[in-house]
């Protein structure tokens, strides 16, 4: 049984946790902070122990509020992309990505230092979208940033529609009462995904708590936010 008070704590505390998807998905853990307390040492982190793409994540709120798109969908009326977009993963879902952004007083965007910059940014909109400030975060967030950049912008389907970690880390998110803003990345090995059984020993040599997204489910499902 997962210790939901413990997960909020650490991260409020600033620690990392490991979240596993499924065995029958991507079969993925990934490195999962708090948006709200990153800062460079966080991004250095998830780049050396984690090593797959670190996006930022939030729920379906901060994508209705900003007028943000789904980019498969964007690309899909695109005469020349709409052919890429209509595929998908093997794993069968749609992609969660909306855009890729940097802060404007970032200096090219991809140093750890310019990409905490851009995440503490896309936190400040979120806590705003999610506090019903909604003019002020447009402003916001269409003043500061600017896109193409290099931190991916995802967020949630809900998880009655997908199961994926942008949904699970915003349902837990929700589970523990704090804004919707994660990041994340996936854990990798030499040359593959890291296997589950390294995540869970990575996990205990690290004191890192190891969530199963089942956990997740059950927990948002009992609450009722699997649309969220």
């Amino acid at each position: 049984m997962v210790d939901w008070i413990r997960v909020r704590e650490e991260l409020l505390s600033g620690k990392p946790i490991l979240v596993f998807d499924s065995i029958s998905r991507e079969a993925e853990t990934d490195m999962v902070y708090y948006a709200g307390l990153i800062d460079h040492t966080k991004i250095t982190r998830l780049r050396r122990e984690a090593g797959g793409l670190i996006c930022y994540v939030s729920g379906s709120l901060f994508r209705r509020k900003l007028g943000l798109s789904f980019l498969n969908e964007v690309f899909s009326k695109h005469p020349s992309y709409k052919e890429l977009a209509t595929k998908k993963p093997r794993y069968g879902d749609p992609p969660a990505f909306n855009m890729w952004v940097n802060h404007i007083e970032t200096r090219t965007g991809i140093s750890d230092m310019d990409k905490a910059l851009t995440i503490k940014r896309l936190h400040y909109v979120a806590d705003l979208v999610y506090k019903g400030f909604d003019v002020e975060a447009l402003d916001v967030f269409y003043k500061e940033f600017y896109a193409p950049g290099h931190v991916p912008v995802l967020t949630s389907r809900g998880l009655a529609n997908r199961r994926g970690h942008t949904e699970l880390v915003t349902a837990l998110a929700v589970i523990l009462g704090l804004t919707p803003s994660m990041v994340i990345a996936e854990m990798l090995s030499e040359g593959v995904s890291l296997p589950r059984e390294d995540a869970i020993r990575y996990a205990r040599r690290n004191d890192l708590l190891y969530i199963d997204g089942f956990d997740i489910i059950v927990e948002a499902e009992r609450r009722g936010f699997l649309n969220d």
